[in-house]
């Protein structure tokens, strides 16, 4: 593979046009002024970065440090004005022909000529008329100016070539330069379009999302609104790849990636990938009013709101905005599964994305419906709308569905999908595989049963208030637990569940005796009563859980 090239960074030939440059002359290299320039650095210690222009004062350079030139992109040796040049005495090899013929060189610069042309490295001078430190100064400013030029220049041609071209030609002419391979992707990592290069693999996929994307949202977080447009992004280094995020409206809305070589300048890469990041985001702005291409990127915030992760007041506003949470006075939040048989989730399944906004959090889907308090629809109505709506594009699954109680402000979104999904698992546990709609305000006491399902105690409770009497049952053949469950479903009131058993009041009496006596209980207590009701639903609940 080729090394990259870089047509639209500043070249030496380029700041020649300078002012600060125009006096200069060229002493060696006059063939090699087209090389890109990166920087502009006035000493080798720190070493600058490979590509640098080193301007540097006449005899500061020891035999150290010129030894270090074979990764500049030039070398600008400043003469004090007024400071006699003698004569080398005899020619060099290397002594430049043409309009510096003329040129005397003392034997430093006879030395750097010569060490210039070993590392095939272009050396210009130029006398100051003012102090060294300045002349140096003026050269960095020209070098910036043109950067900033050129800079311009190629974010136009990117652009307009993603206008005109679309991502492919972007990744096209990009290959082009930087000659490495490249994928663009969604922020859930769906290819948009490639030049040699696969989606990121999934390991890499979690650094991303945990590492990097965390970082940036916090830098988004504390820039200024009006500055998210323009916000830098820089790259970021994983295993091979060179990746840097594309952000839209400051959320993270897919990835541009590059593959490097250890040997590469990865900075200079970057210096390419970072502006074709930003046109980029010209074209996810548009396929996001054409197509759901970003669905799961414009549900980022909705996620971290609805998982209780803290949200900055500009993000809370753009959530509210872009959901339309902001023309409503409540909302609902509904936790989904659907199952095809054996408690199992159905699999290539495609959730509804209009009307209802929808993300995945903890392998469940959550709705979140905006309601109004003078609607005529109740939330179970809009669950079984969305349950509706479920079914038509798939009529053969279950649809199970718990909704948390209606809540008021989007800061109360976290609260209401934890017990929207409270709901969901209860209901599970109740029902099996059948489908229902349950909402978690009204689950009672089951949602404290909840809480310690698994806590031995709940076993020991239903062994002490329940299980004799389904011994008896087992044991004479009677029917003295249905009894009960009819009992207490009718609120203890025995002229209604001597009707609902069909059986005269003074067996329903009777039986209730029976009971009393079995269990060794105040069968009129409400406390008994009370009792007797958990117990029922801690077998409801295990029984059905054990199914």
């Amino acid at each position: 593979m080729s090394q990259p090239h870089f047509p639209h960074q500043p070249t030496l030939r380029n700041l020649l046009s300078c002012e600060a440059l125009s006096e200069a002359q060229v002493v060696y290299g006059q063939d090699l002024l087209d090389r890109p320039v990166w920087q502009v650095a006035t000493s080798l210690s720190p070493p600058p970065r490979p590509g640098s222009l080193l301007v540097t004062r006449a005899g500061t350079l020891g035999a150290a440090e010129r030894s270090g030139l074979s990764e500049l992109a030039g070398l600008v040796v400043i003469r004090p004005y007024a400071v006699p040049v003698e004569a080398a005495g005899g020619s060099s090899p290397h002594a430049p022909a043409g309009p510096v013929a003329s040129l005397s060189l003392d034997l430093e610069m006879q030395r750097l000529v010569k060490q210039c042309a070993d590392a095939q490295l272009p050396l210009l001078t130029l006398t100051a008329f003012a102090e060294p430190g300045q002349a140096a100064e003026e050269v960095r400013l020209a070098f910036l100016g043109e950067l900033k030029r050129a800079a311009s220049r190629l974010h136009a041609r990117l652009i307009a070539l993603v206008l005109a071209e679309g991502l492919p030609g972007l990744m096209e002419e990009l290959f082009g330069w930087i000659n490495r391979p490249l994928a663009i992707e969604t922020a859930d990592f769906k290819i948009l379009a490639a030049k040699n290069m696969g989606p990121t693999p999934p390991s890499q996929q979690r650094a991303l999302t945990e590492e990097f994307t965390e970082v940036l949202n916090r830098q988004l977080r504390q820039a200024e609104p009006h500055s998210l447009e323009s916000f830098p992004v820089r790259p970021f280094k994983i295993g091979r790849r060179l990746v840097v995020p594309v952000v839209l409206d400051g959320v993270v809305s897919g990835y541009l990636s590059a593959m490097v070589k250890p040997t590469d300048d990865v900075e200079a890469i970057a210096e390419y990938l970072a502006p074709a990041a930003l046109a980029c985001m010209v074209d996810f702005s548009q396929r996001r009013k054409e197509v759901s291409t970003f669905t799961a990127t414009q549900q980022s915030l909705l996620k971290d709101l609805l998982s209780g992760r803290s949200l900055s007041a500009a993000d809370q506003e753009r959530v509210e905005r872009h959901f339309g949470f902001d023309l409503c006075d409540q909302m609902l939040v509904f936790a989904v599964q659907v199952v095809s048989g054996q408690n199992q989730p159905a699999r290539a399944f495609a959730w509804p994305e209009e009307p209802y906004v929808s993300t995945e959090i903890e392998g469940t889907r959550v709705f979140v419906v905006p309601h109004n308090r003078n609607a005529a629809r109740t939330w179970q109505q809009e669950a079984e709308g969305l349950v509706g709506l479920i079914k038509r594009g798939a009529p053969d699954v279950k649809v199970q569905l718990g909704a948390g109680r209606l809540t008021e402000t989007t800061l109360d979104l976290p609260d209401s999908y934890r017990e929207a999904r409270q709901a969901l698992i209860i209901g599970s546990m109740m029902s099996g595989e059948s489908e229902f709609v349950i909402g978690y305000g009204e689950l009672g006491v089951k949602r404290l049963l909840y809480l310690m399902f698994d806590h031995p105690e709940l076993d020991r409770f239903y062994e002490e208030n329940l299980a004799p009497l389904e011994a008896y049952d087992a044991e004479w053949e009677s029917e003295l637990v249905p009894t009960l469950s009819v009992y207490l479903k009718e609120g203890a009131n025995l002229n209604s569940a001597a009707r609902a058993l069909f059986i005269h009041r003074h067996t329903l009496r009777y039986r209730l005796e029976q009971i009393a006596d079995i269990l060794k209980v105040d069968i009129d207590s409400q406390e008994v009563l009370l009792n007797l009701q958990i117990a029922f639903l801690i077998k409801e609940m295990k029984g059905k859980s054990q199914a």
